[in-house]
């Protein structure tokens, strides 16, 4: 019903612009930064957006190399809203998208400017071709083939083609799920994406390469909480290609474009670009049950395999690495590393089963290190009790620091340290758990470890 109400709304919506065609008898603003004297400017039959795009749809069935444009020979005209402009941001250049009840559609221009969001206006296809690049119908002139021996459609004088009608009357982002772009209904239609975020091998990235010669587009990757993926993609001279990509949940409102078979978001405007929530965390395992002691010494793990032991934690918060079992001189115990992960920022937790604390618990463990590679300063590990954590709400929940004997950088690589005992925290009724957090980098790359982790009762 939802949907049903906001494609009505768009039906609506366009119909308004169908009246403003009245404005042919009087004079509309057909040059994009001025007002000019009326210019008589012919149009034929008003059609879709998709009308437009079907006649390309028979080079789409054929084989990329097989394909031609197709002129338009119709006497037909579009007309929509301007859902994605060259003036913002700069993310977009000598094109832009426009959109109508039934699709949206990229446009290349002979030159930049005049074409505002939330602009209404009617465009003269006539003798205009349609092509693609990587599957993506696009709309402008004359064809020509480029370095590569593809041919492609070359920008269009909008000044000779398109009437603005009216402006400031933003198109509404249709609401889906990153699933549901996935097909060819949604690629050239302005979406917004809720309860999404960079996936965590993003975080620590810029948007894009702005400081490479030249500057470079990136693809980053967005996902919702189930870990379906898109290609976020920027060009590298943006205004923001060169921010840090924001690390928080939320909304983001783009256009879904595909290249061949990746389906991709431009962002139009960085203002939409709503990331500031709590993060979802994915493949999180479930917190076990409480117990009155814990004993874990690696040894029923396989060697090289991703810590999962039954009622713990082991949490990706950043980068591509999980806290694995290693076996060294015989020896079973967790690693966690960013040697060769490639990562600008990596944060790894090993959270224990809870343990019942309303009388004295003790904490005891070992850690080693190999290979130091962190920054003075730079520690790679943090010990952390919370009370409140619940297995779910780990950006919520108290975590306070452990004071503990640490391996550290003077200490013998492959060397066990024991950590002493400490005491934990004893409150009636509640529960405590134990993290390891790691956190490294692709050049702060310390391997660390971790072994025989024990929570006693005390004496």
């Amino acid at each position: 019903m939802k949907e049903k109400m906001m494609i009505m709304k768009r039906i609506g919506y366009i119909t308004g612009v169908f009246f403003a065609t009245t404005c042919f008898l009087t004079g509309c603003v057909d040059k994009f930064d001025e007002e000019p004297p009326f210019t008589p400017i012919k149009y034929g039959t008003i059609v879709s957006i998709a009308q437009v795009k079907e006649l390309y749809s028979g080079e789409l069935a054929k084989p990329w190399y097989e394909r031609s444009p197709v002129q338009i020979t119709e006497d037909w005209a579009i007309t929509g809203v301007v859902t994605g402009s060259d003036k913002v941001n700069g993310n977009l250049y000598k094109e832009g998208y426009l959109e109508d009840a039934s699709g949206g559609i990229l446009l290349k221009f002979l030159a930049t400017g005049g074409f505002y969001l939330g602009d209404s206006v009617i465009l003269n296809v006539k003798d205009l071709y349609l092509g693609d690049y990587g599957n993506f119908i696009q709309l402008g002139d004359v064809p020509y083939t480029d370095n590569s021996g593809n041919y492609r459609v070359s920008g269009f004088n909008k000044d000779r083609r398109m009437v603005k009608v009216s402006i400031g009357h933003p198109f509404p982002p249709a609401q889906a799920g990153i699933q549901q772009v996935k097909n060819d209904q949604y690629p050239g239609r302005l979406v917004q994406f809720h309860g999404v975020q960079f996936a965590s091998y993003e975080l620590g990235k810029t948007w894009a390469e702005p400081l490479a010669d030249p500057p470079a587009a990136a693809n980053r990757y967005l996902e919702d909480c189930d870990g379906n993926t898109i290609i976020v993609r920027t060009s590298g001279y943006a205004t923001f290609a060169g921010d840090l990509l924001p690390v928080g949940n939320g909304s983001v409102t783009g256009i879904v474009t595909v290249f061949n078979n990746d389906y991709q978001l431009i962002i139009r405007d960085f203002s939409e670009v709503l990331l500031n929530g709590e993060r979802c965390i994915q493949n999180a395992q479930e917190l076990g049950t409480p117990v009155e002691t814990l004993s874990e010494d690696f040894e029923s793990i396989a060697d090289d395999e991703d810590i999962l032991i039954d009622g713990w934690q082991n949490l990706m918060i950043a980068g591509n690495r999980m806290w694995r079992n290693k076996v060294y001189s015989g020896n079973s115990y967790a690693q966690a590393t960013g040697f060769g992960s490639g990562m600008d920022y990596l944060e790894i937790w090993l959270i224990t089963r809870p343990v019942t604390i309303s009388t004295q618990k003790i904490l005891s463990f070992q850690t080693a290190k190999a290979y130091w590679e962190h920054e003075p300063g730079n520690h790679p590990l943090e010990v952390l009790v919370s009370t409140d954590y619940d297995g779910t709400n780990f950006y919520s929940a108290t975590w306070a620091p452990v004071s503990a004997t640490l391996a550290t950088s003077s200490s013998p690589d492959h060397t066990f340290i024991n950590s002493g005992n400490i005491s934990l925290p004893v409150a009636a009724g509640q529960n405590a758990v134990i993290a390891f957090k790691y956190t490294g980098s692709g050049t702060e790359s310390t391997s660390y470890r971790l072994d025989n982790i024990n929570i006693t009762t005390g004496k």
